[in-house]
């Protein structure tokens, strides 16, 4: 679906390697190392737990399969723009975190 062409480009514009999924809303993406300002994350958890308090991103950890993170496009908009809006919106916020990968 669209959303998630435009969830996967501003994923990858962040610095992750996301690949749109087959069959799947989810997106799965290998956790950031840290920021730039030294913050160091030792899981997919604690990734997922900072962008959350710094951001209000929620994700899902998946520490299991090796320090992952779930995004998922879980949100309604009434067009185009507004889906642009909310996926830029995500992507500003996420920039400001400067994240080391």
């Amino acid at each position: 679906s669209r959303r998630f062409n435009l969830l996967v480009a501003a994923l990858n514009d962040l610095g992750f390697d996301a690949k749109k999924p087959k069959g799947s809303f989810y997106c799965y993406v290998k956790a950031p190392v840290g920021t730039e300002s030294g913050k160091v994350f030792n899981s997919a958890s604690e990734f997922s737990e900072f962008l959350i308090h710094e951001s209000l991103i929620s994700t899902v950890p998946w520490d299991d399969a090796g320090k992952f993170i779930r995004f998922s496009v879980t949100f309604e908009a009434d067009s185009l723009q507004k889906e642009i809006e909310v996926i830029n919106e995500m992507n500003e916020r996420m920039k400001i975190l400067k994240l080391k990968f």
